[in-house]
């Protein structure tokens, strides 16, 4: 059962796990679905509705008559229908504001640690966590980029880039920090529990 507290507040109504509600009552979950989704996938199957339904088998939230899902089932019946195969596969794809949001926190996030690498390396000091970490977090996404170079960021119209760091600093995935990094890499075991320092 899905805690729809991430989301939002459960509905309102009594919540009834859906291996007790009957057939009446699924179905009517069911055309809740359908009637909520249908606009996002319009071409899917019948059979492909119920089945993820069954499949997922998300809470019911009754108030009389009436079957609801969670805001939060609903967003996750929406990930999984999005994926069903007899859907298109867009090309070239759509990538939406959360997939760059996403995608521009992970470039920023790889650029500060680039950053970071010199001034760790300057001190001599780094553990195979930290080593770990940094060496991750320094590679290329290309997905990433991907995402970015998809918007048009000429017009008016669009998204705000993220500020780059000031004054510059280190490249992701250049020579430069592939160097640092190899002068970080810990040359002794991991003690027990920690991660081995080429772990990523």
């Amino acid at each position: 059962m899905a805690d729809c507290s991430p989301f939002s507040a459960p509905p309102p109504g009594v919540c009834l796990p859906y291996h007790q509600a009957t057939a009446t009552q699924r179905a009517l979950a069911l055309a809740y679905l359908r009637d909520r989704l249908g606009q996002h996938f319009p071409t899917l199957w019948s059979s492909t509705w119920s089945q993820a339904l069954a499949e997922f088998q998300p809470d019911l939230w009754l108030t009389g008559a009436a079957v609801v899902l969670a805001y939060q089932d609903l967003t996750q019946l929406a990930q999984h229908l999005a994926a069903a195969p007899e859907l298109p596969m867009l090309d070239p794809p759509v990538y939406g504001l959360p997939a760059l949001q996403l995608a521009q926190h992970r470039l920023q996030i790889s650029e500060l640690a680039a950053w970071v690498v010199p001034e760790v390396a300057a001190t001599a000091t780094c553990g195979p966590r930290l080593y770990a970490l940094l060496r991750h977090v320094t590679r290329p996404s290309p997905l990433a980029e991907q995402v970015v170079q998809a918007w048009c960021w000429n017009l008016a119209s669009a998204p705000a880039l993220l500020p780059g760091i000031p004054g510059g600093g280190s490249v992701p995935g250049t020579a430069e920090v592939e160097q640092l990094l190899g002068r970080l890499r810990p040359s002794e075991k991991p003690h027990a529990g920690e991660a081995p320092a080429d772990a990523c």
